[in-house]
Parts: C-alpha cells; sequence; structure tokens
C-alpha cells in the first residue's frame, strides 16, 4: 500500500474509532453537571445542622429528614426552641405557657432523633425576635444547614414566619431549608398539628 493511501485509511480509523468513543461517552450536559455538584455538595456537610421550633414554627416532620441527614452525613444535629419574650417584659420573665410548649417541642424532637438512631442537642433560647436568636445560634453551632418549617404557601406574605425567614436569609450565608405545606386543606406531610398542652389543673381547696 502507498504512503499517502495508508495515511488516508489511517485518519478514516481514527476517525471511526473517535465517533463510536463519542456516541458511548457523550458529553456531560449542564443538567447532569449541575446533578453531580449538588450531589458533591450535599457529601461535603461539614458542621452542625439546625432545626427551628418556636410558637410559629413547627418543624417535626422537617426534624425526621433533619435526623436521616445528619446521620447519613456524621453531622452533629442541634435542636432549638425560641421563645420571644414581649419588649413589655423581662428577658428572663416568667412564661409558663412558652417554656411547656418548648419543652414539648424539644422532647418531640429528641424523640424522633432517637427513632433515627441519633441523640441530638436541644436548647430553649429566648429573645425578643426569633429572627436574631436563629442567627445567633446557628453561628454558635457552626451549623451548616438551618432548617425551619412550615408555612401554608398562599398566607406567607405578612405572616411571622415569613418575617423570620426574610430575616435568616438575608443574614446568613447558611442553606436554609424551609417546609411548604400543600395549599387550602388538602392532606400534606407537613399538616402535623403542634403538640397539645396539658391541661392547667386548678389549684384544690382544702
Amino acid at each position: 500500500m502507498h504512503a499517502p493511501g495508508f495515511i488516508v485509511a489511517a485518519l478514516i480509523f481514527c476517525a471511526i474509532i473517535a465517533t463510536i468513543y463519542w456516541m458511548l461517552h457523550p458529553p456531560s450536559t449542564r443538567t447532569v453537571q449541575i446533578a453531580a455538584d449538588a450531589a458533591k455538595q450535599a457529601k461535603s456537610i461539614a458542621g452542625d445542622i439546625l432545626v427551628v421550633f418556636s410558637a410559629d414554627i413547627h418543624s417535626e416532620v422537617l426534624m425526621a429528614l433533619a435526623a436521616r441527614m445528619a446521620k447519613g452525613q456524621h453531622a452533629e444535629l442541634v435542636a432549638i426552641y425560641v421563645i420571644e419574650v414581649p419588649m413589655t417584659l423581662p428577658i428572663a420573665a416568667e412564661l409558663p405557657q412558652q417554656d411547656r410548649q418548648a419543652l414539648q417541642a424539644l422532647t418531640a424532637a429528641t424523640e424522633i432523633g432517637r427513632k433515627m438512631g441519633l441523640e441530638i442537642t436541644t436548647r430553649t433560647i429566648r429573645d425578643r425576635q426569633a429572627g436574631p436568636a436563629i442567627i445567633a445560634a446557628a453561628r454558635e453551632e457552626n451549623a451548616r444547614l438551618i432548617v425551619m418549617g412550615t408555612y401554608r404557601e398562599q398566607s406567607y406574605a405578612g405572616a411571622p414566619l415569613a418575617r423570620t425567614i426574610e430575616y435568616v436569609n438575608t443574614q446568613t450565608h447558611t442553606d436554609v431549608l424551609i417546609g411548604v405545606s400543600s395549599a387550602g386543606d388538602r392532606p400534606s406531610m407537613f399538616n402535623v398539628p403542634p403538640p397539645a398542652l396539658p391541661p392547667t389543673r386548678s389549684p384544690s381547696r382544702a
């Protein structure tokens, strides 16, 4: 075979091989690349996961999700309950109803964690507003993820939780996971009522 013919045949053969390789190994699309990057970032969570509760924030369902994430990533899980103390009262004022709500919410969070095979840390925080308290707790705990839920999407604007969400999102670089319940009265995994308070016993008369 003449040299020019051999070179042409070799080039054609290489082109065929390259085409077959390209067909078997197509370049990653942007969507595939985004998914790969997201999965990589999810695996690199380092630091605590902070789950937030308050009178307006009910995170029981998301607590289970956070526990699964923490266990899978070997991260610490912290649940806080923020009691918002009115400006008209001292910060250490006695608030028995709010204290009972905090105890019940954090007890439920602890039980959820245990069912997932995870021991969690719980804290009750008193502050004038939930937003600053959440930001401070996230910094203290070196949180890489703040978990908050839930609110109904159609009543988001102007709601107490809406203001807290907006404050937290604008004051931190930490990722925030927020639960959104279904619109109207349709069934939703987030439609979990807050724990009922035990009835207050009236003092017995002698």
